[in-house]
């Protein structure tokens, strides 16, 4: 057996499935195809990092609250100028 790797972000060793990934992917930098496919790990530049699992897990929530943030900034734009054109049509005196 391999001497187990540290973990990138907290240099904790690595349990055996996730050095196993580590392995397989980086293995297979020269097949894009299919590492895409196989992909489990986070990568930088494409290439797999080793992460154990609890630090895994909290880049991939992470990932997700910023992915959900982008999506709400457009919303919340639209809803302030809305708002804003509707406050600005009840609040606006009218000359004849």
């Amino acid at each position: 057996m391999t001497k187990l790797s540290r973990c990138a972000c907290c240099d904790g060793p690595l349990e055996p499935a996730q050095q196993l990934r580590f392995l397989v992917e980086t293995a297979n930098l020269d097949n894009p195809e299919y590492l895409e496919r196989i992909r489990v790990l986070p990568n930088a530049n494409g290439k797999p990092i080793p992460v154990c699992a609890g630090c895994q897990t909290q880049l991939e929530d992470h990932l997700a609250a910023r992915k959900t943030r982008k999506r709400a900034a457009p919303l919340s734009l639209f809803g302030a100028l809305s708002l804003g054109l509707l406050f600005g049509a009840l609040f606006t005196t009218r000359g004849a």
